[in-house]
């Protein structure tokens, strides 16, 4: 008979205070950013930009106010828009359809796996003439599978746009920049 007691149940929800351990540091650089009062396109957002560009082995990344913008700037530079497509996780904060639907487009979801994160089998069946994108969401510090979600997007002729909000890099807070 299996045991249903939720004490025995030990499964976490997300990883994300095994990444903010060494809160000090944390707090420590972001006394530094108030002290200068350096908010907005400052010394800080530069290196920041810098360090994570160079984190990820990309040329460029652009800080903006907030991941609903970041995802909707990425999607209209790509011309998403009325009668589009993009297919995403339905378990995301609001931030990831809102930034399709605000394009015009229609967000299309697709389950999940048992790790929160898009189900890259459960992709095909949900591309139709109309998709353009797809939007996987690195979710609760889980990392989505992208080698096949990159092969489908590549057999399809996709545009793939990571969110990744709730799983950027772990330990990047051990990397922030030095003012």
């Amino acid at each position: 008979m299996l045991n249903m007691n939720k004490k025995n149940w030990k499964v976490p929800f997300n990883y994300l205070l095994d990444q903010f351990k060494e809160t000090d540091v944390f707090f420590n650089k972001a006394k530094k950013v108030v002290k200068t009062g350096d908010f907005t396109l400052g010394e800080a957002l530069t290196q920041f930009e810098q360090n994570f560009a160079r984190k990820l082995g990309v040329k460029h990344a652009i800080g903006v106010n907030s991941g609903t913008d970041a995802l909707l700037l990425v999607l209209k530079a790509r011309n998403i828009g009325p009668g589009d497509e993009v297919i995403t996780a339905p378990n995301s904060f609001v931030a990831t359809a809102a930034s399709v639907a605000l394009t015009g487009a229609k967000p299309v979801f697709v389950d999940v796996r048992d790790d929160y994160t898009i189900n890259p089998e459960l992709i095909p069946r949900a591309i139709t003439k109309k998709t353009k994108a797809i939007i996987p969401v690195h979710l609760t510090g889980n990392v989505c599978d992208m080698e096949p979600i990159l092969e489908i997007a590549r057999k399809h002729n996709l545009f793939v746009l990571e969110d990744v909000a709730q799983a950027a890099l772990p330990g990047m807070i051990k990397n922030l920049p030095e003012l």
